[in-house]
């Protein structure tokens, strides 16, 4: 507990917020009303503080109240009657709608137009997508998103003449789409998002690029021993990131910067006597980062075979443009084996830590379906997880998954749970020409259960 307050307190005092009470410097820095115990001692819990200067004993009281699932509370019964007919009309649609785009063949005319579409199957294809939210920290909702995906360059369609030109063509897996999309979102939480984003590569797929841009307000909650403490967020996010491939291998060379402009309201609604009341904290946060990546996977979008490796190391400072300084650091490690000719075994590493004056939406966190984000978090984070993917019809396949997750031992998240997740799910090729898989998934987590629509593969 004591981790989390410090994190809230310098938070706060480093963007000058407002207390309301004393003025002390003990006052300021969590003010802490000591040995003050509500009625009913039986039902509610102490928490040492051990933050109080002075040497008094010092203590901050919250209620226990009977455990219950944490997160998003939401009504399962009707979630489970209503969302799979809606998602699985949804993937039917956009059937329709990508059949709608094939040539078919009725008469001369029509065969001749439809001769002309496979000239050029790697023409650009809009894809207007509704979206369910279902993500268990932002609610409920509905989003939709319109992406253009760009014709391909001559250059990405190398013409094989030799045994020569056909090992060069194979040593490379397939480049991401070169895609421009518009999107917006809002749940039952009152979150809400708007952006706009660009990623694509250039000829023979030497550089590989991504940059976006979104406004959003994001009403969730962070955890401290099982104790919720929900916070509202209003801010702008840029993102840029750039790739170069190291000679002619799967190696890559990567640069990013991130902006956050932001201003954040903590809501302490889990504690009956509330350390301090804090008005609405503005701050920026900017950083930049260094990456190196083997991708030597045969398609971004849904691998089938192949490995990626990711090791990116973020840096956040004042001398940046920001009001924090703290590092970052993830490695990423995805595996996938095609074990049969339907038959794809995925497994999935990935770790991150932090260090330095780490604000708390940065903390290293549990990033795995059925948990929802920010639920538990620490110095450092992982998961390992599997997934398998049969291809049981054309263009359709189901995918069952399940993994376990890990904080370290003084995370600010501690809990008696085992954290876990697992589940299935099913996917369908929307486009074809640029692999493009559209998905559901649902997951049990340790306390509850939720909805994913994935484009792409999820990992």
């Amino acid at each position: 507990m004591r981790r989390f307050q410090n994190r809230l307190t310098k938070f706060s005092l480093m963007k000058k917020a407002n207390f309301d009470g004393a003025r002390s410097r003990t006052a300021k820095r969590l003010y802490i009303r000591k040995n003050r115990r509500p009625p009913g001692g039986s039902d509610s819990r102490q928490v040492l503080c051990g933050c109080c200067q002075s040497g008094a004993s010092c203590r901050m009281v919250s209620h226990r109240p009977k455990r219950q699932p944490i997160g998003i509370q939401r009504d399962f019964s009707m979630s489970t009657r209503l969302l799979p007919p809606l998602l699985l009309s949804l993937l039917f649609a956009v059937q329709v709608a990508a059949q709608d785009n094939e040539p078919v063949e009725t008469g001369e005319a029509a065969k001749d137009d439809g001769e002309k579409e496979k000239k050029d199957p790697n023409r650009g294809r809009f894809l207007a997508l509704p979206f369910v939210i279902t993500e268990p920290a932002i609610g409920e909702g509905l989003g939709a998103g319109l992406i253009y995906f760009h014709k391909k360059p001559e250059s990405d369609q190398p013409r094989i003449t030799s045994g020569r030109n056909l090992k060069k063509t194979s040593k490379h897996g397939k480049p991401p789409p070169t895609a421009t999309g518009v999107f917006a979102m809002y749940t039952n939480t009152e979150t809400y998002a708007y952006g706009i984003g660009h990623s694509g590569s250039t000829p023979k797929d030497k550089y590989r690029y991504i940059g976006a841009a979104a406004g959003l307000q994001v009403n969730a909650t962070v955890y401290e021993n099982d104790v919720p403490f929900k916070f509202s967020m209003d801010g702008t996010v840029f993102h840029l990131n750039g790739k170069r491939r190291w000679r002619d291998t799967n190696v890559f060379i990567g640069a990013s910067m991130s902006y956050l402009d932001s201003t954040t309201k903590f809501k302490l609604d889990g504690l009956q006597v509330q350390p301090f009341s804090v008005s609405d904290i503005s701050s920026t946060d900017v950083g930049v980062a260094l990456s190196g990546i083997y991708d030597g996977r045969d398609d971004t979008m849904m691998p089938n075979t192949g490995q990626l490796y990711d090791l990116t190391v973020w840096r956040y400072g004042e001398n940046l443009g920001g009001d924090f300084n703290y590092t970052t650091a993830r490695f990423k490690f995805n595996t996938f084996h095609k074990l049969a000719e339907k038959f794809i075994l995925g497994f999935r590493f990935e770790v991150g830590t932090a260090s330095g004056d780490v604000p708390y939406y940065a903390e290293p966190f549990v990033p795995l379906r059925g948990i929802p984000a920010l639920r538990y978090t620490g110095d450092s984070a992982g998961v390992i997880e599997v997934e398998a993917r049969y291809d049981f019809a054309k263009r359709w396949s189901v995918v069952a998954f399940a993994g376990s997750g890990f904080v370290d031992e003084t995370a600010t998240s501690q809990t008696e749970d085992d954290i876990y997740g697992y589940g299935a799910g099913i996917r369908f090729q929307a486009l074809k020409e640029q692999n493009i898989w559209l998905g559901i998934d649902i997951a049990q987590g340790p306390e509850d259960k939720a909805w994913y629509v994935q484009m792409g593969h999820p990992w």
